[in-house]
């Protein structure tokens, strides 16, 4: 009795060992190294019962893993298998080794298989405080705070047990092709995927009717931030309103860490021309996840497809970000520069101005910034202020306008000027979303009339103008004289900027009457008010009544802070620093 019940016992274990053989392995990833997002992409020809076998590494200082897997659905983009720290038994051997077991059913079709190997093992979580907090954290909730010896370890010392295995009793690799994961959307009408940091797309399109379009982002939005830190919108190139953009309520979780954000929704547009955007900031992308990547990292950036009611021959790709070169490109603008170009418009028209710049909160004006002014007036007709503009990406102190302005017709000058610091190619702070366009730029506006649009030199600007004397741009240590002549009494304008302190001018212009000699105007103190920028930069913007005679104008300079060699602040035009006299109307 003994002998035959021995004889069952092999014949069960047999029995167990053979149908512990017919498992077999579909797809696998191992052999990690530091800091790899491994992907495997398979193809089940039918549909099966799997076993999910897996194991990672749990984070320091929380239950999160830093070195896990998961199965992403390639059509959905939805995971089917995450494999997570609640769910992960502890490893024996090792103690921050956490395994993970699944049995499920896969439908026929294709997956991606992933797994990540975090560079750093205190890193998952979003938080960025110092270590005696998180160590607080950890000895008040963490129950496995004596698990370990020490006070750390290094993710590399448990990678060699890390893997991910698919298997099956139903399914054999002969119902499993591999393929090269690529992200799937192959519908896509425009894809920019798999962004790393510091980039900005821009795909113009066009449509013939009004339609639905899909659009599928994966991105960073930290918590506590009003905004994402990658943004995205589309932009009617007409008017340059935004008609859609990424924001938390148009959003949902992407997976892994909480910062990830994914967007998929559907949105109607009219027919026209449309720009998408789409930017990455400095850290956290593709390139390099900082905290655990989303579920599906091969989409990071932006994939436009079609919606609901979507005619592919009503939809077109434009060439280029917006189809249209500006008409005065004054942008890529460099540490102290000083850059200025003069146009005219023969009728009333609307321009678009795009001009980028950076904002001092402690000064409350701008550093680097643009205007146009009115030749006949010298007054600016526009110019970047606080209220008109908005975050250009970066730092807090990049500004940005993009909108119309009306001008009439008429002679004008645009000019953009920065500082010594935080410009084109040199950044002293994160630099904005497009920073090529750092400066000013002109477009087309509405309805407008490229053959009633001039660009002028030099001579253009005043010819036909009222101006008298103009002396302009003026240095350290020059004395500029010039003359003018009135056929009858009549009333000039005079608009002058130079430096002056505790009553005294140190830059200023007078005029003297050419046959008697008699000062008829001069520029002090009391008649001046402030020119922006340094307090001892002053202005005097008038008006005299001058007898027919000729009158000789004055402007003299000491040796330090004048145009282009300022020793404290710039005034807020600093290409009129001297005189111009011109007669009023």
């Amino acid at each position: 009795m003994r002998k035959s019940l021995g004889l069952i016992a092999v014949f069960l274990i047999l029995g167990m060992a053979a149908g512990a053989v017919q498992a077999e392995t579909l797809v696998e990833i191992d052999r990690l190294r530091n800091g790899d997002l491994e992907t495997v992409g398979f193809e089940l020809t039918k549909g099966g019962e799997v076993d999910i076998e897996a194991v990672g590494v749990k984070a320091r200082y929380n239950s999160s893993l830093v070195v896990y897997a998961w199965i992403l659905d390639y059509e959905t983009r939805k995971p089917v298998w995450t494999m997570t720290g609640s769910r992960a038994d502890r490893g024996r051997a090792k103690k921050a080794l956490r395994r993970a077991e699944k049995t499920t059913f896969l439908e026929k079709g294709k997956y991606e298989l992933y797994m990540f190997a975090g560079d750093n093992l205190n890193f998952t979580s979003d938080f960025r405080g110092g270590k005696d907090f998180v160590d607080l954290l950890s000895n008040l909730f963490d129950d496995e705070d004596d698990e370990y010896e020490d006070d750390y370890y290094d993710v590399r010392d448990y990678l060699r047990d890390c893997y991910v295995r698919v298997s099956s009793d139903e399914l054999t690799t002969a119902d499993v092709k591999e393929y090269e994961s690529d992200g799937g959307l192959l519908a896509a009408l425009a894809r920019f995927n798999r962004l790393g940091d510091d980039e900005y797309i821009r795909q113009a399109f066009t449509i013939d009717k009004p339609m639905n379009v899909r659009i599928y982002t994966v991105h960073e939005h930290p918590r506590g931030y009003d905004d994402p830190v990658d943004r995205s919108w589309i932009m009617d190139a007409t008017t340059h309103k935004r008609i859609w953009e990424l924001d938390r309520l148009n959003t949902e979780r992407g997976g892994g860490g909480r910062k990830n954000r994914m967007c998929d929704e559907e949105v109607r547009l009219k027919k026209g021309t449309y720009v998408l955007h789409f930017v990455t900031d400095d850290s956290h992308s593709y390139d390099n996840f900082n905290v655990n990547p989303p579920y599906d990292p091969m989409n990071w950036g932006i994939t436009l497809l079609p919606g609901t009611d979507f005619e592919a021959s009503a939809f077109h790709l434009v060439e280029g970000d917006e189809g249209e070169k500006p008409l005065v490109d004054l942008m890529r603008a460099r540490d102290d520069d000083y850059e200025e170009q003069a146009f005219e418009l023969k009728k009333d028209a609307q321009i678009r101005v795009h001009a980028v710049g950076e904002y001092s909160r402690g000064d409350r004006d701008f550093s680097d910034y643009g205007w146009i002014e009115d030749v006949s007036t010298g007054r600016p007709v526009w110019e970047m202020t606080r209220r008109n503009t908005e975050h250009a990406g970066g730092a807090d102190k990049n500004r940005m306008f993009d909108g119309p302005v009306d001008l009439k017709a008429g002679k004008y000058v645009a000019y953009y000027l920065t500082d010594g610091s935080h410009s084109y190619r040199d950044w002293n702070s994160t630099r904005p979303y497009d920073p090529s366009s750092w400066g000013l730029a002109i477009y087309p506006g509405a309805n407008f009339n490229k053959s009633d649009f001039a660009i002028l030199d030099e001579a253009d600007i005043l010819a036909g103008t009222d101006v008298l004397v103009r002396m302009i741009r003026v240095g350290d240590r020059e004395r500029r004289r010039d003359k003018f002549t009135l056929e009858s009494r009549g009333k000039v304008n005079i608009y002058a900027i130079g430096e002056g302190s505790r009553g005294d001018m140190y830059d200023y212009a007078w005029i003297d009457n050419d046959e008697t000699g008699r000062t008829e105007w001069e520029m002090t103190w009391r008649n001046t008010d402030p020119a922006g920028g340094a307090d001892k930069n002053r202005m005097y913007r008038g008006s005299i009544v001058l007898d027919p005679g000729t009158y000789e104008v004055t402007y003299i300079t000491d040796g330090s802070h004048s145009f282009n060699d300022w020793n404290a602040g710039h005034p807020r035009d600093p290409k009129s620093w001297g005189v111009t006299v011109s007669l009023a109307e």
